[in-house]
């Protein structure tokens, strides 16, 4: 049995990305708030006159909110995929998938506040 592989092509897997940066967009209202959250420390970042290893680490830590709902999203997709029906197995994927976001969300208040004290006062 022969796999009917296409051959590999970039634009095809930035595709496939963009379209799941797309769907995830469409359907979930946090990471929606997310983005918007993301431009907006963006513009403050850019117009606050700090050095930039500061800026740099500002604009960095703001990503791992938008990753950690990607990774939240295509868990729950796939648990929902798999069972629809309760099932305390599926609640602790969702659940953990949550966790995953709200340690970004604290890890990302906490460099903001390490990165304030020591670049800006």
């Amino acid at each position: 049995m022969t796999l009917n592989k296409s051959k590999f092509s970039v634009f095809k897997n930035f595709s496939y990305a963009f379209h799941g940066l797309r769907e995830v967009f469409r359907n979930e209202t946090a990471f929606k708030i997310e983005v918007i959250t993301f431009v907006i420390c963006q513009v403050v970042i850019f117009s606050v006159p700090i050095v930039i290893t500061a800026k740099a680490i500002l604009s960095i830590s703001v990503i791992l909110p938008l990753l950690a709902e990607l990774a939240n999203s295509a868990i729950e997709r796939t648990v929902d995929l798999v069972t629809m029906e309760y099932d305390e197995k599926a609640k602790a994927a969702k659940d953990a998938g949550s966790a995953l976001v709200l340690l970004s969300l604290i890890l990302t208040s906490v460099i903001w506040i390490w990165t304030a004290f020591f670049f800006i006062f």
